[in-house]
Formats: structure tokens, C-alpha cells, sequence
């Protein structure tokens, strides 16, 4: 028997040998992936492996038909038979690509969501603020998507308004009318959080920026799939060199285990030649991924771990820059799923990653409300969403499905325009919440098959990131697995109506949402704002004295309810911490009993039940 095989296999040249192991590869695993469920058909992985499938189910037509002409009678029914049979399987699978098999999907209704009853502790300079920009010429209404007018071209995206749109949002969020203030302001609020005291950004410091090139896996040049906007790539670049004034070699951006395009590649790389491009293969100049050595990501249902790119690891700051789209199995992809771009299965490799590995927690595997969603985790991982200092929603084209349908949109006030839009924000659950909003509100009249929003449990992990309160029965979030918990990410909540779009914070009815809109015209007459965060209030109400201390120093609080005391040295690490409501006395000790060495250290006091920081300041601990 060995021999006969060894004879046949001997007889086969090594190309077809090659074709044979491809096709029967690629219909097996379009088989077991499909059959589970038939709409990851149309996945990239399954679009790759369609080609070498449908060449090896004609071979088999051929070879059947062969068979039957020119064969002997015996058997020859039997093998026609089987032959036929696996055809008209993988037929019926590759037919399910067209059919609308999300009508079988569990949907919610319109009034399932409650407006207006914030879940969570906002965050940001102003807490739970996110800024809405839109300006309808910065894209191109008559914009066809077809060769030589695709939705990318610069024909067909305004480069001078897209970045003064990006500018508009950044001083709203900052609070500043000057931009280099208004970014100044952005680092500091986000390096008080991060115990690092009242700072902006310092030379040398890194910054990794995820964009979204879901569709850039097959190909260095673009089709009608929607991606992030090149006009937007480029913007943000030249905010961070020409604004904030970070070195480009100190600037890694791109979508991790996609290709980094040369439609973006072009357009970049002739105004930045010294960035990090980073993308899945490294070729023609761009860098591929380094994952981290170690499977630093645990999914918190203890299933699966991820390794992460290296220089999120090395970065000081995160930009997450998703698009404005929706997804068949997630219900809506924005900042949070962008990350499924960032980890890494192990055992594979940057050029053919694929984070379908956990989709079986998205609502469209795992059906109903209050389930294990791992989008908390990359919300929550230190290195993921703790490490993001802000984001960015690509919302001038809108994408359906995954695969980024560009269409336009019928809500008002784009009315059959290209949304033409700009999100941004510094809490995380906040810009996910508005942008579902605006994602219910365009496809609440869609057939059922693409009302994707709607699926059931879409806003789990929304709810769960908000709130520990949230989290389903016997699951605790904690992607480092280091034994802390997450606590509150953000704030979640729906507008009022899909009219006056208005948040509890615009109502001043709650501490929730604030959405600032701004429709962007030629000259912007912003004028500035007073932060409202916590920690930039009068601090008179808190004392610590002496400062600096040779034995102790005493922490003075008059608030009405209890306070988180956390200690950390200049490098961020806790060194101490405490609850208390009105005074301590602190003498230099570890909470292990160690005496601490003298140097600089950060006090920051917050409210333990919202989260609020109500003081951070620096304290010197001398010698007598």
C-alpha cells in the first residue's frame, strides 16, 4: 500500500501536487468555517481561500466528468455520485455569500434603549464630553466608487478641510481656542489620570496610532471597501510633527497585520519619510509588527490570550482612529473592535493574522444581553485602552457591514449626503455610546438582514465597561491578570431623540453625556472653555503640609464622602495607598511597612465613588 501511494505521489509533479494540497485545504477550511455559520463567507480569510477552492471544484468537474466518459462502468456512478455531492455542498455554502441570512438574527427594538440614564463615571477634561464635527464639503457627494473615483482619492476628500476639522475637534476637546493649548491640556489631563502630575507631553516620549485597514488585507491598492481616509492619516501626522512637535521617528502608526497601502503609503510617506509605518508583512518599506514576546492580553473568561504589538508596549500614548461602520456578527465596529486588529493568535504569524479567534464572544456567536463581551478587555488592558490619550471616529465615509459598503445616509442633517463627520473624545465608552446612536438612528428603517445595530446585546459591552455593576455572572474583567479588576471606563448613554440629540449633560439633567456639534464653516469662532474636570476645581478644600517633609506630611480633606489617598513615585508606580474621608498623616512608609527613599513623589485624591480626582500634586520628601 505505502508503495502504491509512493508511486502515485511519485508520478504527480510538484505543481500539481501544490494545487491538490491547496484545493483540498482551502475547501475543507471553507467548509468548517462556513457550515458553523454561513456569513463568514464573505470574511477576508475566506475570500483569499475562494479563488484556490472554486479552481479545485472545476478540476473535480473535469476530472468527474473524465471519469464518467472514459472509465469502465464499475464504480464509476458511486464516484460521480460523491464527486456531485461535495459540488452542490460547497455550492450551497458559496450561494449563502448573496443570501440575507442576518434576518435569522435575534433583534432588539427602537425602544429598548432608554435615553437619557447615564451608566458610569464620564471621563475627560470634560467629563463625558465628545465632540462632533461636520462639515459637508469635505467630501464629495458625487463621489461614484468606481475605478478612477474611489472614495480615497484626493478628488473625492477635501485635505484642507479635513484637517481643519481635526484642529476644531481637538481645541473642543481641549477646551482651548490656541491648538498647542488645546493639546497641551489633552496630555495633561491624561497624565494626571495616569499619576504622572499636572504635565504635558516631554520629548521623547512615543506614540503608536491604530488606524483601521480591515479591507487592506489582499491588496497594496485600494478598492470601494472603506478604510481609514488618507486625508485623515495625514492629518493627525501633521498635528503630532507640526503642532505638538513629537519627532516623526518617535511616531508608529498603521493597522498592525493589515497592509499599509499605497494609497496611504504615498500620501504619508512623501510628507514623513522618517515615521514608523507599520503593517502585517514589512515590505517596500514599511515595518512589520513585532508582537510581544509575552501573551500579555488574558481574556477575561479565561479562554484566550494575545500577544501585542511591541511598540504599544514602548509607546507613551495611544491614538485610536476607527471608522464610523457597522458589522454583521458585532453590531457596530468603532474604537473598541478596532482592536481586534492588535492582538495576535498564538502561533501566527503578523502576515496572516486573523482575531476571528474570538468572535465567539461577539452578540451575533453569542446571542442575548448581559454576556461575555471581549471588548471590555481591550477597553480596559493597560496597554490598550489605558494607554489611549484620545479618540478619533473616521466618520467622513460610513461603511456597512465589515467590509465598509460606502453609502450615503438618509438621517438628518445629512439627508442623502456622505456623513462627512469627525468624532472625538477622551472617554471611551462615551464616543462608542454617540456613535451608536447615530448608527440606530441610519439604520432603523434598514431590511432586517442589515439592521446590524439592533442585534441582540450590541450594547453589552458598552454597559460592562461602564460599569463593574454590569458584568455577567461569574466574569471579572481583568485583561492583565494580575488579580485588579477594571473599574469604570467611561459613561454610557442614549440622546434624548435622533432630533435635538441631546445627553443628560446637555440638559443638565445628570452626569453623563455632553455632545458638542459643530458645523464646520469657514472661520471657526471658538472661543475657549474653563475645564470642568475635577482636579482643575478650587482645591482650597484639600491641604497637605509641610511640603516639602522630612518625617510626615499631613493630608487635610474636608469632603463628604470617602477618598482614595494613592501615593506613586515618578516612574507612576503606587508606593502607598489609603481610604479616608477628612485627614491622615502620611510618614514615607510602603503600605508593606518600608520606608520609602527620599525624592519627589504624587499625591492624587479621588472620590471613591465617582472617580473623581479631586487633587494631584507633588510632594517632596528631605532630608532634615
Amino acid at each position: 500500500m505505502k508503495l502504491k501511494i509512493k508511486k502515485i505521489l511519485g508520478s504527480i509533479s510538484h505543481t500539481k501536487l501544490a494545487f491538490l494540497i491547496l484545493g483540498i485545504g482551502s475547501t475543507l477550511w471553507f467548509l468548517i468555517r462556513v457550515i458553523p455559520k454561513p456569513s463568514r463567507a464573505s470574511y477576508p480569510c475566506m475570500k483569499a481561500s475562494a479563488p484556490f477552492m472554486s479552481a479545485f471544484v472545476l478540476y473535480l468537474i473535469g476530472l468527474a466528468s473524465t471519469i464518467y466518459l472514459f472509465k469502465e462502468k464499475k464504480g464509476r456512478l458511486l464516484l460521480l455520485k460523491s464527486v456531485l455531492g461535495i459540488l452542490f455542498v460547497v455550492s450551497l455554502l458559496i450561494s449563502f455569500r448573496s443570501s440575507p441570512t442576518e434576518t435569522q438574527l435575534s433583534l432588539v427594538d427602537a425602544s429598548y434603549f432608554i435615553p437619557n440614564t447615564p451608566i458610569g463615571i464620564a471621563k475627560g477634561t470634560f467629563p463625558g464630553r465628545v465632540v462632533w464635527v461636520h462639515n459637508p464639503d469635505a467630501t464629495n457627494e458625487f463621489m461614484t466608487n468606481k475605478t478612477d473615483d474611489f472614495w480615497f482619492m484626493d478628488k473625492n476628500g477635501n485635505q484642507n478641510l479635513v484637517e481643519s476639522m481635526l484642529m476644531s475637534g481637538i481645541e473642543r476637546i481641549g477646551g482651548k481656542k490656541n491648538i498647542v493649548e488645546a493639546w497641551d491640556q489633552i496630555f495633561k489631563y491624561y497624565n494626571m489620570e495616569h499619576g504622572k502630575g499636572n504635565i504635558g507631553y516631554t520629548p521623547g516620549e512615543r506614540f503608536a496610532i491604530k488606524i483601521n485597514l480591515t479591507n487592506s488585507c489582499c491588496s497594496s491598492v485600494g478598492t470601494a471597501a472603506m478604510d481609514a481616509s488618507p486625508q485623515m492619516v495625514l492629518a493627525i501626522l501633521k498635528q503630532l510633527v507640526k503642532v505638538v512637535g513629537v519627532p516623526q521617528t518617535d511616531i508608529w502608526i498603521g493597522d498592525n497585520y493589515r497592509l499599509f497601502r499605497d494609497d496611504y503609503w504615498n500620501k504619508c510617506h512623501t510628507a514623513f519619510p522618517y515615521v514608523h509605518y507599520v503593517d502585517g508583512t514589512g515590505l517596500n518599506g514599511r515595518e512589520q509588527t513585532l508582537p510581544s514576546t509575552d501573551q500579555i492580553l488574558k481574556f477575561s473568561d479565561g479562554k484566550e490570550t494575545s500577544s501585542l504589538p511591541q511598540h504599544y508596549l514602548d509607546a507613551a500614548y495611544l491614538i485610536n482612529m476607527p471608522c464610523l461602520k457597522t458589522h454583521n456578527e458585532g453590531g457596530i465596529t468603532l474604537a473598541a473592535k478596532n482592536h481586534q486588529g492588535s492582538v495576535l493568535k498564538p502561533g501566527d504569524a503578523p502576515q496572516n493574522q486573523s482575531a476571528g479567534y474570538v468572535h465567539y464572544s461577539l452578540p451575533g456567536d453569542n446571542v442575548g444581553t448581559g454576556q461575555y463581551r471581549h471588548l471590555v478587555d481591550y477597553m480596559g488592558h493597560e496597554q490598550l485602552g489605558g494607554k489611549t490619550l484620545l479618540y478619533i471616529v473616521d466618520g467622513l465615509w460610513a461603511g456597512k457591514n465589515w467590509n465598509g459598503v460606502v453609502e450615503k445616509w438618509q438621517m438628518a442633517p445629512f439627508n442623502g449626503d456622505y456623513p462627512s463627520s469627525l468624532f472625538l473624545s477622551q472617554d471611551a465608552v462615551a464616543i462608542e455610546s454617540v456613535c451608536f446612536d447615530f448608527l440606530l438612528t441610519e439604520y432603523a428603517n434598514k431590511p432586517a438582514a442589515e439592521k446590524y445595530p439592533y442585534l441582540t446585546g450590541v450594547d453589552d459591552y458598552m454597559k460592562q465597561a461602564a460599569d463593574p455593576k454590569e458584568w455577567p455572572k461569574g466574569i471579572i474583567y481583568d485583561p492583565e491578570g494580575d488579580g485588579t479588576p477594571i473599574k469604570s471606563l467611561g459613561v454610557y448613554e442614549h440622546w434624548n431623540n435622533a432630533t435635538d440629540m441631546q445627553y443628560s449633560r446637555n440638559l443638565s439633567t445628570g452626569n453623563g453625556i455632553e455632545l458638542v456639534n459643530y458645523l464646520a464653516h469657514g472661520t471657526d469662532s471658538y472661543q475657549g472653555e474653563t475645564p470642568t474636570a475635577a482636579f482643575e476645581t478650587n482645591t482650597s478644600a484639600y491641604k497637605l503640609f509641610p511640603n516639602p517633609f522630612t518625617e510626615s506630611i499631613r493630608i487635610e480633606a474636608q469632603n463628604d464622602q470617602a477618598l482614595n489617598l494613592d501615593i506613586y513615585n515618578l516612574s507612576g508606580q503606587l508606593v502607598f495607598n489609603h481610604t479616608l474621608k477628612n485627614n491622615y498623616t502620611w510618614s514615607g512608609m510602603t503600605n508593606q511597612g518600608s520606608k520609602i527613599s527620599k525624592g519627589t513623589y504624587l499625591v492624587k485624591l479621588t472620590e471613591q465613588n465617582s472617580g473623581r480626582i479631586v487633587i494631584s500634586e507633588k510632594i517632596i520628601y528631605q532630608n532634615q
